[in-house]
């Protein structure tokens, strides 16, 4: 099934085309000022701030940082307590819960900074528990957000009472990736990652859905997370939440089916 790329979309990728080369010419009309229009000057800029942050690796975790609330953690809950999978009864003290929230954090970001040799799409999907390094991006239409990359422009869930929260950026085994965060009506976190360069391979396991018409990719982690994935104009989405899959899974065929009425 195929889709015609909707005038924000390919806007998207003229936008995309003048980040990498200043000298493109993207104008569709107007004699070319097209480009010197103040939204997508601002736009080139905000997608070159994005850049600049990818070059430069994304943030730094001190394994100081690391060490020091998981000793936390074990001081509250044994010797096991942080790398233990198992739920232990009884009351935990709202600070050690704290403590074990950061700690997960600060490995899924240093497992991200760390890479690996391959852009994985399970890393991607552990970046719902991240923080964000970055503001929310405003609404561009019903349909979309002021937010862009390689092509893809991030989607706004307002008609489902689902708004972004944030932004951060990565380089997942190498390849710069953006994440948009959202909040879902229940409070739980949502997040929204599209991979630079070339389609990611997923991982073993993943099963093929295809949901209201839009072939998707699926699976769970262990973590609780119910994953899908999709490749939107060459690139890899994904996105990740502790929610039922059918709830990702309509999520990510949204702005598909709107493309496809538009």
């Amino acid at each position: 099934m195929r889709f015609r790329p909707s005038p924000e979309e390919l806007q998207a990728t003229q936008i995309t085309r003048l980040v990498d080369d200043p000298a493109a010419d993207t104008a569709p009309s107007e004699g070319g000022t097209w480009a010197e229009r103040p939204e997508i000057r601002r736009q080139v800029a905000a997608q070159r701030r994005v850049a600049q942050e990818l070059r430069a690796g994304g943030p730094d975790v001190p394994a100081r940082l690391v060490g020091s609330v998981e000793a936390k953690v074990r001081q509250a809950y044994g010797p096991r307590a942080a790398g233990s999978r198992r739920a232990t009864p009884g009351w935990r003290p709202a600070v050690a819960v704290a403590g074990l929230a950061a700690v997960c954090a600060a490995i899924v970001i240093a497992a991200v900074g760390a890479g690996g040799s391959r852009p994985s799409i399970p890393a991607a999907a552990a970046l719902a528990f991240a923080p964000s390094t970055g503001p929310a991006p405003a609404a561009r239409s019903a349909t979309y957000l002021d937010a862009s990359y390689g092509g893809v422009t991030y989607p706004n869930y307002q008609k489902f009472s689902v708004p972004p929260t944030g932004t951060r950026t990565d380089r997942i085994g190498g390849r710069p990736a953006l994440t948009v965060f959202y909040r879902l009506p229940n409070g739980t976190r949502l997040s929204y990652t599209v991979f630079s360069g070339r389609a990611v391979p997923p991982p073993a396991g993943t099963k093929n859905v295809v949901f209201a018409g839009v072939p998707l990719k699926t699976f769970s982690t262990s973590s609780g997370l119910s994953v899908v994935t999709l490749v939107r104009y060459g690139r890899t989405c994904v996105l990740a939440a502790k929610v039922k899959p059918n709830v990702v899974l309509g999520l990510a065929a949204a702005p598909v089916l709107a493309q496809a009425r538009a």
